[in-house]
């Protein structure tokens, strides 16, 4: 009787009219009396929904698991705190006949020595590495078969539905039978379009596994990739919160023949800058600039430039209103892929095609050697050239005016450091000026990458007073306000300080523990009156350490000195003596629009640190000193990667108690004063 009342009322019931439908419905409620009653006396549970679901589940899983293989590596392995750390057997997922088996790049972000493939039959095969997609963290093992494997079946993207039941399988434990993980897609389309979201409980335990659907069949492999702004070597910690990512499996095999080809795949660059720094504004895209040599230099885009569609094909090109839209069209497309943009120009709309690259070109700080002040007109009044400098063999003067540069009048909006940043040091650059007795001329500079050598600057007196100061800002030594946390900061502030006259500010990590405000003010006093500076000193919470959490504390200052004091942004630097040089690498690498220079000291930097590849308005410049062995190596790495960077191998062991005379005495914190003045030079 209950398997006669299951089948009925899961049938199909025809539809019917008058005395028929009356007739059906009484039939069908005697029905559910009568087995409700024989339910209840005879002590039958109907089986619970539940339990359907769990067979669902079970029958998905052994429909996919034998296309789930167990991977075990030997050697390769990532050092961390000069310790090697084994990640354990993980997981693959077999996409042909013949042995080809995708998996996560986590196992393979260098080259183990020896790769072996357990098939769901206990056989072990030796694999090799073949090659790897860096944009979606996947990689490619091949391993010879003595008969067909079975590959995943994929699953139809076009049926999938954010809610839908997935399933996460992983073999790290037994490669016969897989483990599960049931959760539901949470999302498609997620970092910047190359990846669909998950709640199930994801772990190295079952990267490079297969998310199936309730058929079975793969809806994507599982991987870490970073959903924002993550320190490498973090990126998992996202997986443990309820948010895991998977590549979807017809992404992967429609590049699947580059990667049997031995080609890695790398994320495609097109070396546009956009203005604005919200992604998810809507009302246009203009370009500040574009990166040189980059692509879409080449095609001929330029700044100012409007972009209003954007698509990997002509045919497929779509309107693009907001940043966060173009780079959902741009995430997906891999270096040599072609990228169509069209942009409004004077007007006119004008498309554009161009091949990204696995890198733009190695990007330098161009240099002219002159230290300007803006006009009322938004020209700029040279006031000092530096010696033997582009701008000095160009035959450029103090009080010369210069009102365009590269062909472009300067404006409030636009001026010389704006055009600067896109400009290639390679080629001659063109100044339009104009000598104090108003003639004009054109200046033909040839720039040099930033040098990295100790150049003093003269004194640049500042500009005489037109008027009082209507400004309200504490001056001296200024208690600053952090209520809300432990941490305790302080600022000195120059007695001559004028809200008309831009000041640079220099924000200090301390060593951990309380900082004597009179000690520091002893030590930064003079050089801040006479340059235009704003020092301010931050104590970390824990007597003994700083924590990464504490970086906010950099950020929230910055802001408050900006709404408070006139700050001249070319001149705006993060600080930190020992564990606080790696506070302010952390606060700068997460700000880089808002500090244009880093001092670390004595700090013991990671091997694991490492650096984006220098982009036009991302050209931090760095002071190094220390004695310490992984300076050197950061500073190498650092260079090779475009940045420009002072280094001086002498320690600053008098800042941990410090004494105004001790540290006055010391030559290399000479040298950082003057390196802080030469942040003001062009």
């Amino acid at each position: 009787m209950t398997f006669f009342l299951k089948a009925e009322l899961r049938g199909e019931i025809p539809p019917q009219n008058g005395r028929s439908a009356f007739l059906a419905t009484i039939v069908r409620f005697c029905l559910v009396a009568i087995v409700v009653t024989t339910v209840c006396g005879m002590g039958w549970a109907q089986q619970p929904l539940d339990d359907e679901e769990q067979t669902a589940f079970q029958n998905a899983g052994d429909y996919a698991q034998e296309s789930v293989v167990q991977i075990e590596t030997f050697g390769g392995m990532e050092i961390v705190n000069r310790q090697a750390i084994a990640p354990g057997p993980s997981t693959g997922t077999i996409v042909s006949p013949d042995g080809w088996i995708v998996t996560s790049m986590f196992l393979f972000r260098s080259q183990p020595a020896s790769i072996t493939v357990v098939l769901p039959n206990d056989e072990r095969k030796a694999a090799k590495l073949v090659a790897r997609d860096h944009s979606r963290e996947i990689a490619l093992l091949k391993i010879e078969v003595d008969s067909p494997l079975v590959p995943a079946k994929v699953s139809d993207s076009t049926s999938w539905r954010v809610g839908q039941w997935t399933i996460a399988l992983g073999k790290s434990f037994d490669p016969r039978t897989a483990s599960r993980s049931v959760g539901i897609l949470s999302a498609k389309g997620r970092v910047w379009d190359k990846a669909i979201q998950t709640d199930c409980k994801i772990s190295p335990h079952n990267y490079g596994g297969p998310l199936v659907d309730l058929e079975g069949r793969v809806m994507g492999i599982l991987t870490p990739l970073n959903p924002g702004m993550v320190t490498e070597g973090e990126v998992e910690q996202w997986y443990d919160s309820g948010i895991g990512f998977a590549i979807p499996l017809a992404d992967i095999l429609e590049r699947l023949p580059t990667l049997q080809s031995g080609k890695d795949i790398y994320p495609g660059k097109a070396g546009v800058r956009i203005l604005g720094r919200d992604e998810f504004l809507e009302g246009g895209m203009s370009l500040g600039g574009v990166s040189p040599g980059s692509p879409a230099a080449k095609a001929g885009l330029q700044a100012g430039d409007k972009i209003v569609r954007a698509g990997r094909s002509a045919e497929t090109i779509r309107t693009v209103s907001m940043h966060s839209q173009l780079k959902h069209v741009l995430g997906p497309v891999d270096a040599e892929q072609s990228l169509f943009l069209e942009v409004e120009r004077d007007g006119q709309l004008k498309r554009f095609e161009m091949k990204l690259v696995k890198e733009l070109p190695a990007y330098k700080e161009p240099f002219l050697g002159i230290v300007t002040r803006i006009e009322s007109d938004a020209s700029e009044r040279i006031v000092q050239v530096v010696e033997n400098s582009p701008a000095a063999k160009a035959n450029l003067s103090p009080n010369d005016i210069v009102f365009a540069a590269g062909g472009v009048v300067l404006t409030k909006q636009k001026g010389l450091e704006q055009i600067l940043q896109f400009v290639d040091y390679r080629d001659p650059f063109e100044l339009q000026v104009r000598n104090p007795e108003g003639v004009a001329r054109t200046v033909s500079v040839q720039p040099t990458p930033r040098p990295e050598t100790d150049i003093t600057l003269g004194k640049i007196p500042a500009p005489p007073e037109e008027q009082p100061d209507s400004s309200k800002a504490s001056l001296g030594t200024v208690q600053l306000p952090l209520g809300d946390v432990k941490n305790k900061a302080f600022a000195i502030v120059p007695t001559t300080y004028r809200s008309s006259v831009p000041h640079g500010l220099l924000l200090l990590y301390a060593d951990p523990g309380p900082q004597d405000s009179k000690n520091w003010s002893d030590i930064w006093e003079t050089f801040a009156e006479e340059h235009r500076w704003i020092v301010v000193v931050m104590q970390s919470a824990d007597e003994k350490a700083w924590s990464f959490e504490e970086s906010e504390i950099g950020i929230r200052l910055r802001t408050y000195m900006a709404n408070n004091y006139s700050l001249d942004k070319r001149r705006v630097c993060i600080g930190g003596l020992s564990s606080g040089g790696i506070m302010a690498l952390v606060t700068a690498g997460q700000n880089t629009e808002d500090f244009t220079s880093v001092w670390i000291s004595d700090a013991k930097i990671s091997e694991r640190v490492r650096l984006n590849t220098v982009e036009p308005t991302k050209s931090i410049r760095f002071f190094v000193n220390g004695t310490e062995e992984s300076l050197k190596q950061f500073v190498s790495k650092s260079r090779e990667s475009g940045y420009c960077v002072c280094f001086y191998p002498d320690s600053f062991d008098s800042m941990k108690k410090p004494d105004a005379a001790k540290v006055q005495d010391l030559e290399v914190f000479d040298k950082l004063q003057r390196w802080l003045r030469f942040l003001e030079a062009f």
